[in-house]
């Protein structure tokens, strides 16, 4: 059942984060890791997100698209991390893995994020890119839900922004993992939604009037 969401898309920005190559596509890096839920796990939050970005499009509503980079040699890598330093160079700029997966690319006229961590904000211009343009309110979605999705919206709600989740937009290793980021952690910070309550008012701007 949709729910009406109570937003402003003109203040607003629909923030993916991390759909790319070297972590959904089927010759992927974390396809090569053995993992029986993923990336297969996550493909309905890809249809998901494809949807509402579609809608986001049709509507105008600000889309700013976040990847994972580094040097290489991944010198920006903070091999102190356990889950890098197990693959350091799983996402080489300019390389195929790097890319972002083409069900849910940016198109040519969409801003994009690169960022050499976990979250979307830290050494970023993604804060300043949003404040130029009046956004108070994020739509976060990403890969994995309690790697980017967790921290970001953490980073965004210290930084004064108003956070959205689309649980449906969003997916980890496992679905244990997703569920808990989204029942346990995510609802004290980000209102908890789905696809359907974005699209909505997006397709009908009067229902928010």
């Amino acid at each position: 059942m949709t729910r009406l969401l109570d937003f402003d898309p003109a203040t607003s920005a629909l923030v993916p984060m991390d759909f790319q190559n070297y972590g959904l596509h089927p010759d992927g890096y974390w396809a090569s890791q053995g993992l029986p839920e993923f990336p297969a796990g996550a493909y309905p939050a890809v249809a998901n997100l494809a949807r509402l970005l579609a809608a986001a499009r049709a509507s105008g509503l600000l889309i700013v698209h976040v990847r994972a980079a580094w040097r290489p040699g991944s010198p920006e890598m903070n091999m102190a991390v356990p889950v890098f330093a197990r693959g350091p160079d799983r996402a080489v700029e300019g390389t195929w893995d790097a890319d972002f997966y083409e069900p849910v690319a940016p198109q040519a006229d969409e801003l994009v994020v690169t960022k050499r961590g976990i979250g979307a904000f830290i050494g970023t211009e993604l804060d300043r890119l949003l404040r130029l343009r009046g956004v108070n309110t994020v739509i976060l979605c990403g890969i994995a839900t309690n790697w980017v999705v967790e921290t970001s919206a953490m980073d965004a709600a210290d930084l004064g922004y108003r956070v959205i989740v689309p649980e449906d937009c969003s997916a980890s290793i496992t679905a244990e993992m997703h569920l808990f980021a989204i029942e346990q952690v995510l609802p004290d910070i980000a209102t908890i939604s789905t696809a359907a309550d974005l699209i909505a008012p997006l397709e009908d701007p009067d229902e928010n009037a």
